[in-house]
């Protein structure tokens, strides 16, 4: 029976001693949403906000996977600031949290979260006093800006959406999923989105959650309506990682100038 009571005594230990996540307070507060942002501070001049937003990460646990990659984009650019931005509800491994909820991690960039995230942008759009804003949005986090971009004119003068969901109810249906859902389709808010912001597309040929046909589709719309719109199948699946990252970060960095 020694080993039972061991067990108990590291699973109890491990109980009191874990850091819990807390809620959104303090300066990397925006909005409600917690964030990490690289570059100069407020005030120091008029940069470039670049927005970094993760996926659904469905698996579970921390949301951070951008911050490494916002991180070296700030550090490669002058007049840059990167922000890794948490979306409701999800918190990252140094225990930061974003208020909200992430709704069991599905379903996840309907009108409430998009609002959430809409507001932080703006919010730190104007701490920075930034020229220009631009973001890049994975998977679930490219439905997020794909639907801010047109439901909020003038916010963000660019984006990258990388493997895409941008007609939320072919997404579910290719997934399984018939109704009860309430995400928003970036195709239904293409007319709201400025003539003059770029957009960019990308897609892993191989990925099998939000398929190449989904992106393909929203840029074809897009160009019909006089956007500058431009699809990238590159090799790969649907984590954020090889050419899928390369390419999306690529394109971000042509947009952040």
């Amino acid at each position: 029976m020694s080993w039972m009571r061991r067990g108990w005594t590291v699973m109890l230990a491990s109980l009191l001693f874990a850091a819990p996540a807390q809620a959104c307070e303090g300066e990397a507060c925006a909005n409600g949403l917690a964030y990490e942002a690289f570059g100069p501070p407020p005030g120091r001049s008029q940069p470039v906000l670049a927005f970094f937003i993760h996926g659904d990460v469905s698996a579970g646990g921390p949301a951070d996977y951008m911050y490494s990659y916002a991180k070296q984009f700030a550090a490669s650019r002058k007049n840059v600031v990167a922000i890794a931005l948490l979306r409701p509800g999800y918190y990252d491994r140094a225990g930061k949290r974003s208020d909200g909820s992430d709704n069991g991690r599905r379903d996840t960039f309907h009108s409430g979260n998009n609002r959430a995230v809409a507001g932080a942008i703006r919010e730190l759009k104007q701490k920075y006093n930034a020229r220009a804003v631009v973001a890049l949005g994975h998977s679930a986090g490219a439905g997020t800006i794909g639907v801010i971009a047109g439901d909020y004119p003038g916010l963000i003068n660019g984006i990258v959406l990388t493997s895409c969901p941008c007609d939320a109810a072919a997404w579910n249906a290719s997934r399984g999923r018939r109704g009860g859902f309430s995400s928003q389709s970036p195709v239904d808010y293409l007319s709201g989105i400025g003539s003059g912001t770029a957009i960019v597309a990308v897609t892993g040929q191989a990925d099998d959650n939000t398929r190449p046909d989904l992106a393909t589709d929203y840029v074809a719309k897009a160009q019909a309506r006089g956007l500058p719109a431009r699809l990238q199948l590159v090799g790969g699946g649907h984590n954020f990682t090889g050419a899928l990252a390369g390419n999306s970060v690529s394109a971000l960095g042509a947009m952040a100038r």
